[in-house]
């Protein structure tokens, strides 16, 4: 076994789009950390850098690593423990890197190497074991980090003297734990057989190759079929036929846009709003108490509507990423189906009616939610009276979502295609703008700084300016639609 070879092993077992989003998000972990260490005036600005680069490393080790269990199962079906060597001896040389570069680059300014390394390792931990783990135990994975938040100035906050008495112990067990999980992954029989209780690198890493190209991954048929009873999606049929063409379109197209009882949504939609309900009753509950602890310069109510916003943020890109997914699967299947939806009854042979009802179709069922979203936190900024910047910034994030929702739709469904580089630069660009916020928190917020002015112009120009790159995105792909003689026609 060959050193450069384990190091390299990590990458050449992984898609080239995987990555790209490993170089986003350790971009992201550095400048948001660099970021907050230079714009918060704070005695306490490490933990703020050291929380913004351990989430990005968590997801790193969630979406990219923890894949590397794939090709070590194969190897140990094959008999190759050459390669199986190889693959571990690189996970080790990422872990222990993971956590040196936060250490050395934010421990040594403020004298707490082993506290930043010890922080860090729990938070790439969590990840990783939230891919391991079978999805309704992952989440117990982050119970620490929730409680921190909880109490801040308690033995679990990083701040506090006595973090490792806690923290090391359970980094340890932690470590144990994932060693274990993959130990089993490995050496089971039957690795790939799926169900309820079949962790998420397994449910979703096996089809994550060819999700987009044979219709696999996580809105794949087989997919599907493998979720339990309860989260299956119960269709409703009222209101499709001939004379309902948006309404047919969208139960044959299928995933989130088939139309569903109450019931079903709410099963389809369970986690999502588990995530919500429990973001807003955390934000309740310090309204109602005394467990605050914002920046010194904002009010409570506009940094618990920040926090609000960035959430409707992520959700919304979500939303649009997830809707995106679903559109490349049935618009690249060169075997698929889709040319079958000309057929439907109800759909004239203009072309111009055909594309309009597909676009509705598409598009009536995500919009909803976002004008919702928009109008919920745009009615909270009202009734809070925050200031005319923080009121942009709630219509710019979600404007922007609704703009990237139709351009993206416009795009696949005209046959157009963005770049690899497009995509990178315009995710990296939208996710620096919902949490540029973050970064100024704690600056003299006061019209009179001058400083503060200018980069708020900038920061408006930003939105301003993604804006118009979608919307310039859309209008590309609504010519290709419009050149096209069908829109049911794969790309």
């Amino acid at each position: 076994m060959k050193l450069p070879l384990a190091l390299l092993a990590p990458w050449r077992f992984n898609l080239t789009g995987t990555r790209w989003l490993a170089l986003g998000l350790v971009l992201l972990a550095v400048f948001g950390a660099a970021g907050w260490a230079c714009f918060m005036h704070t005695a306490n600005w490490w933990v703020g850098s050291a929380a913004i680069a351990g989430v990005f490393e968590a997801m790193l080790w969630n979406s990219v690593f923890s894949y590397m269990v794939l090709p070590a199962i194969d190897a140990h079906q094959l008999r190759l423990p050459g390669m199986q060597r190889s693959l571990f001896v690189g996970w080790a040389f990422y872990g222990v890197l993971s956590l040196l570069l936060p250490a050395i680059g934010i421990g040594l300014w403020v004298g707490k190497v082993a506290v930043i390394a010890v922080f860090v390792g729990l938070f790439c931990l969590a990840g990783l074991l939230w891919a391991l783990l079978p999805r309704y135990l992952g989440i117990v994975v982050y119970a620490p980090f929730y409680a921190a938040a909880v109490h801040a100035r308690s033995l679990l906050s990083l701040g506090h003297s006595g973090f490792l008495i806690w923290a090391l112990p359970l980094a340890l067990l932690l470590l144990l734990l994932a060693m274990a999980r993959v130990h089993r992954l490995v050496v089971a029989s039957e690795p790939y057989v799926s169900g309820r209780h079949g962790p998420p690198v397994l449910r979703i890493g096996r089809g994550i190759g060819g999700a987009f190209a044979a219709g696999r991954g996580r809105y794949g048929s087989r997919a599907i079929a493998a979720r339990p009873d309860w989260m299956q999606a119960r269709a409703s049929l009222r209101g499709c036929g001939p004379g309902h063409p948006v309404a047919s379109l969208r139960l044959a197209l299928g995933g989130s846009l088939m139309p569903t009882s109450v019931m079903g949504w709410l099963h389809r939609k369970m986690a999502m709003l588990a995530i919500i309900f429990a973001v807003c009753g955390f934000m309740l509950w310090q309204t109602l108490g005394r467990a605050f602890q914002g920046s010194p310069t904002i009010d409570r109510h506009t940094s618990q509507l920040l926090v609000l916003s960035m959430l409707g943020g992520f959700v919304s890109a979500s939303m649009v990423f997830n809707c995106g997914i679903e559109l490349l699967q049935r618009w690249r299947k060169s075997s698929a189906e889709l040319p079958l939806l000309a057929l439907l009854p109800g759909l004239r042979s203009g072309g111009f009616d055909v594309k309009r009802h597909l676009l509705w179709a598409i598009l009536l069922p995500p919009l909803r939610i976002q004008l919702v979203l928009m109008a919920v936190l745009l009615a909270l900024a009202t009734s809070l009276h925050v200031d005319t910047s923080m009121k942009f910034y709630v219509l710019a994030s979600q404007a922007s979502a609704t703009v990237a929702l139709v351009a993206y739709t416009l795009f696949v469904t005209g046959g157009q295609t963005a770049g690899r580089w497009a995509n990178l630069g315009i995710g990296l660009f939208w996710g620096v703008l919902l949490t540029f916020p973050l970064f100024v928190s704690g600056l003299d917020l006061h019209p009179a700084n001058l400083a503060m002015t200018r980069l708020t112009v900038l920061f408006d120009a930003g939105w301003i300016l993604l804006i118009a790159l979608l919307a310039w995105l859309g209008r590309r792909g609504w010519r290709g639609l419009q050149q096209r003689p069908h829109p049911f026609l794969p790309n």
